[in-house]
């Protein structure tokens, strides 16, 4: 079967979504405190999960425990039925998740460590962002400023900028660089549905989370349920785990130590102190103790500004500005921090490989878009030299590859000359700009 077209219903599904988000933003709006309970039928309306899948095909990913990927279903499924069998499953209450597939990736920067990924079916990612999409403006409303995660209209830069913006500006001189330990699977799963009930009071959509939450996780041919804990890597567990550390947000705004300010990205986060660190360290502990979460005390610590942090994949420096004619006599520099820089040459080096049977240009063309992904993150700051020193990575590294494909080191080196890496289109990072701000 072909790919089908897109039907009528897609055209201006987006537009009613957002309608419908809006509508519930506004209502949730007019009370905090307002539970809503009737929102299961529009988690199967044909928008809503036609919507879905849009998003769970932009993103991509590959098959759960039934081995079904999104290239099959529209091949030999077709997107429409797909869809329709979903909704009405949902509307006869028949519709069952499956166990997440547990595989593991390599940890940024280091090769040998390896951390969980859950994936989770096609027809679960389906409607999980089906709900996501329904619930999330409701939260959205009680999240805090100091949230900036996987929210809609906010990115890793809002966070850099304003840490930045913090240390340059306002004072803050130490701080309680935190990270939690094993976050995902250590959440309560009954004081989570407890929080999330605080919003939501439709029995039929809690059930779907709570389904989602005890559906257990399948490695190697086994099963494996738990009391605790989200499978990262589920299309809802961001939006989770928001929910369940908000409760922390506001205890920190309410409780917090005075002349501190928090910034969580989803389960990372720093606390900036103006004084007082320790104790800022110590209420962390409390308020994390009461929500069922411990630190990692082995990556948790206090520094000083001047002697740098890392968050985010950058390293932060509070460092005297290095022109005399500035206004400023210090300033908060940020670049790329070092496991990120490791990362990518990693990256590199694995792309291209002794994959002789291509030709430069090809090589060329597989490594460009990792370097363009690398440069959209880190070109706010001041990465210029970086970017200078990887650039010359990469060049060493292709006429490493040219050398070893002809056997022949003199004539490798002499025929790679940085004109001719230029004519096969080689992405340069510090020939962009890099903006400061």
């Amino acid at each position: 079967m072909q790919t089908e077209v897109v039907p009528y219903v897609a055209i201006n599904l987006l537009a009613t979504v957002r309608t419908l988000q809006k509508t519930l933003s506004q209502a949730a709006k007019q009370s905090l405190d307002r539970r809503f309970g009737a929102l299961y039928d529009k988690v199967y309306r044909d928008d809503v999960l036609w919507q879905a899948w849009f998003q769970v095909r932009q993103n991509d990913g590959g098959p759960g425990v039934d081995g079904e990927t999104l290239q099959y279903i529209e091949r030999e499924i077709g997107v429409q039925r797909f869809l329709d069998e979903l909704r009405d499953q949902l509307k006869a209450g028949s519709y069952r998740p499956q166990p997440v597939k547990r595989v593991w990736i390599e940890k940024p920067g280091n090769p040998k460590a390896r951390r969980p990924l859950g994936i989770p079916v096609v027809r679960d990612r389906i409607i999980q962002t089906a709900v996501r999409l329904v619930i999330e403006p409701i939260f959205e409303t009680n999240f805090l400023d100091c949230s900036y995660g996987f929210r809609p209209g906010r990115k890793p830069h809002d966070a850099i900028s304003e840490i930045e913006r913090s240390i340059t500006f306002s004072g803050y001189r130490e701080v309680v660089d935190a990270d939690l330990k094993s976050y995902f699977d250590s959440i309560p799963q009954d004081t989570l549905m407890e929080l999330v009930g605080r919003r939501i009071s439709d029995r039929r959509v809690l059930g779907l989370i709570k389904a989602w939450l005890k559906c257990g996780v399948m490695e190697e041919g086994n099963v494996r349920r738990a009391t605790t804990g989200t499978p990262q890597g589920g299309c809802i567990s961001p939006l989770l785990s928001n929910v369940y550390l908000h409760a922390f947000d506001k205890m920190w705004q309410l409780w917090g130590v005075k002349g501190t300010k928090l910034v969580r990205f989803a389960d990372d986060f720093v606390i900036l102190c103006r004084h007082s660190s320790r104790k800022a360290l110590r209420r962390v502990r409390e308020f994390l103790e009461r929500l069922g979460l411990t630190l990692n005390e082995e990556k948790t610590h206090v520094v000083h500004v001047r002697r740098g942090f890392d968050f985010l994949g950058m390293t932060f420096r509070y460092d005297r500005t290095s022109h005399r004619a500035k206004r400023l006599k210090y300033n908060c520099y940020r670049w790329p921090r070092r496991k990120a820089v490791a990362s990518l040459k990693e990256k590199i080096r694995r792309k291209i490989g002794r994959r002789f049977s291509l030709s430069l240009q090809e090589i060329i063309r597989e490594i460009n878009p990792i370097l363009r992904g690398w440069y959209n993150y880190f070109k706010v700051g001041h990465s210029q030299q970086h970017f200078q020193r990887l650039d010359r990575f990469v060049i060493n590294r292709l006429r490493i590859f040219v050398k070893r494909k002809r056997s022949d080191p003199g004539r490798g080196i002499r025929n790679i000359a940085d004109g001719l890496l230029d004519h096969l289109g080689l992405f340069r990072l510090a020939r962009l700009r890099v903006s400061i701000s």
